[in-house]
């Protein structure tokens, strides 16, 4: 087991990554997904500026091993928080708050490392779909990555989304090997086959149809801008051989020696194009749809508040420059799958070995941590307030069992969310920034529509009383205007009773005491198209005699509202020596 000291270490990794700690699964040991040419964790890393923090938590599909020796936790090649981070990642998944930005510079960093295998061998990767032609074989192309993205998680295992921004690029590789024919020699001819030239000519990117970019060689990164809805992206990649038969053919031959005198040489050229396409269903996560208005508080000069609607999965919504909200959703990256292994094809068969470029893909999952503000300003109060977030209930998904983090199901997808702020001024809900799921995507609104949340009044009359119970006419009414307040609710101890059109309702009270207290609830203000304020009053009832437990209770109320200021009266009087209410303090003679 790790000393008290290895614990320490990881305590502190734990602490750079405090809020991500809400949602971390329980350290188990997964099942294998190493293989035998290499682990999930690239040993070339962390390189292409992604710290070693963030390059531990990459790779999420790894082997969690709960049950790390001392040894394993400290490693004295390494700086002791590198070890401490990748004992951490390596005995449990982190999880991100955001899109990690280290994801795209790790893959398109590591993505240079791809080499071809010549013209004798093709080097794919183990997932990549092989076509043979006559003379091309083993011709692919694969999609290497498409970023920035997301993969969301919604429902279940199976049912994923790969959102993408409007505005990305597409990583591919290609490859292929030529296969020359036999030489052959017979007396009377010869033929000698020979390799001219070869290449890939273009690598083409079109979204259904329509060419966005293109590119050539082995490596290929496209470019594209102004995505929208659901698109398929297919990289197509045309190969080109050039091969050359020399050929001898005899012209005198030499029947009684059956040997050629003489010999006619010429050459043939064999063009050849093979076309080879990899395809990848996207969907463009779109801001366009962000809307909200503020609202202002009657009753309360001091309050703000606002109700924005992303209108889609979103990750942030700021306001005033740096306060945030955090949705429930929550972000890890794995190894893109098929990408672990290379497959070495040649003539006389494959090999396989550790694959030298190693994508890794965001993901996005509902946390069982509700969307909450993680900011605070410096005397420890919070500026904003998530009041209610509202959106379509869902069944929460089942992670790969490789993947080590909480879901929560059922969820609710909070496309809509309320705020409120006693702090910030009343100019600082004007404009919002919502992020995306999917890394740089944001868009920022003005919320230009301004409402007031009004004054209730809140009235309360006794109709009816006799020993047991009392009847409570309750009516709400603009404190302004005096209209009747329709929506919400009043409430009276244990019962609530939502108000009927004419802004009233009526409540019977049992054993019904010298007075009733009762509130009016209005409905969310980011529910209804007039809101409300809160009210509350107190209504004494009346009789024409007091029972006794009555009596008592009247007797007890007086005591505790007039003992305390005769107390008070009589200590002041004392100190002035009866200059306040003119007593005297009379001493014995002695």
């Amino acid at each position: 087991m790790p000393s008290p000291r290895t614990i320490a270490v990881l305590v502190g990794a734990l602490l750079v990554c405090s809020t991500a700690s809400t949602v971390i699964g329980t350290a188990s040991v997964a099942t294998a997904n190493e293989s035998e040419y290499g682990t999930t964790i690239p040993d070339d890393g962390p390189a292409y500026g992604v710290n070693s923090s963030d390059f531990y938590r990459l790779w999420s599909n790894d082997v969690d091993d709960g049950g790390l020796s001392e040894d394993e936790f400290e490693d004295g090649e390494v700086d002791p928080r590198e070890g401490a981070e990748r004992a951490l990642a390596r005995s449990t998944d982190i999880p991100f708050e955001h899109p990690p930005k280290a994801a795209e510079d790790w893959t398109r960093g590591d993505f240079q490392d791809y080499n071809s295998g010549g013209s004798e061998e093709s080097v794919a990767p183990a997932d990549a779909n092989l076509t043979d032609g006559t003379y091309i074989k083993d011709a692919f192309v694969s999609i290497a990555a498409v970023q920035p993205s997301t993969i969301l998680h919604d429902t279940n295992a199976t049912n994923t989304t790969q959102y993408v921004a409007p505005d990305g690029e597409v990583l591919a590789v290609s490859d292929f090997r030529v296969a020359l024919p036999d030489d052959e020699k017979t007396d009377r001819e010869r033929v000698e086959w020979s390799l001219v030239d070869t290449s890939i000519e273009t690598v083409t990117l079109e979204a259904d149809g329509q060419t966005l970019s293109t590119d050539d060689g082995h490596r290929s990164i496209l470019g594209y801008s102004n995505l929208s809805d659901s698109v398929t992206l297919e990289v197509e990649a045309t190969i080109s051989a050039e091969l050359e038969a020399e050929t001898e053919s005899c012209t005198d031959w030499n029947a009684n020696s059956e040997v050629c005198e003489e010999w006619e040489s010429y050459d043939d050229t064999i063009s050849v194009e093979q076309t080879v396409r990899d395809t990848q269903s996207v969907v463009v996560n779109q801001l366009s749809n962000v809307s909200g208005r503020r609202v202002n508080f009657e009753a309360k000069s001091d309050r703000v508040g606002a109700a924005v609607h992303p209108d889609t999965e979103w990750s942030t919504i700021t306001v005033d420059g740096d306060i945030r909200a955090r949705s429930n959703w929550w972000f890890y990256t794995a190894g893109t799958p098929g990408w672990d292994e290379m497959v070495t094809h040649k003539a006389n068969g494959s090999t396989t070995s550790a694959s030298s470029v190693r994508p890794v893909q965001v993901h996005a999952f509902p946390s069982e941590a509700e969307p909450h503000v993680p900011t605070e300003l410096a005397n420890g109060t919070v500026p904003l307030r998530i009041e209610e977030t509202w959106g379509e209930e869902r069944t929460g998904p089942e992670l790969p069992s490789v993947i080590d983090l909480e879901t929560a199901s059922p969820y609710t997808n909070a496309d809509s969310v309320a705020l409120s702020s006693e702090t910030l001024d009343e100019g600082a809900l004007e404009e919002v920034t919502v992020d995306g799921i999917v890394r740089g995507q944001s868009e920022t609104v003005t919320l230009s529509e301004l409402q007031a949340v009004h004054e209730a009044n809140l009235t309360l009359t006794v109709t009816e009383d006799n020993s047991t119970h009392a009847t409570v006419r309750a009516e709400v009414t603009d404190t302004t205007t005096g209209d009747p307040v329709s929506g919400g609710r009043v409430e009276i101890g244990n019962q609530s009773v939502p108000l009927d059109q004419n802004g009233t309702a009526v409540i019977t009270v049992q054993n019904p005491g010298l007075t009733i207290r009762g509130e009016y609830n209005p409905e969310g203000w980011w529910r209804t198209d007039q809101p409300y304020s809160s009210a509350a009053t107190t209504t004494i009832v009346p009789r024409e005699f007091l029972g006794f437990q009555t009596f008592v209770d009247l007797v007890i109320v007086t005591l505790l509202w007039f003992l305390p200021v005769a107390l008070l009266a009589f200590g002041v009087d004392y100190v002035t020596n009866g200059e306040l209410l003119g007593l005297k303090r009379h001493s014995r003679d002695r």
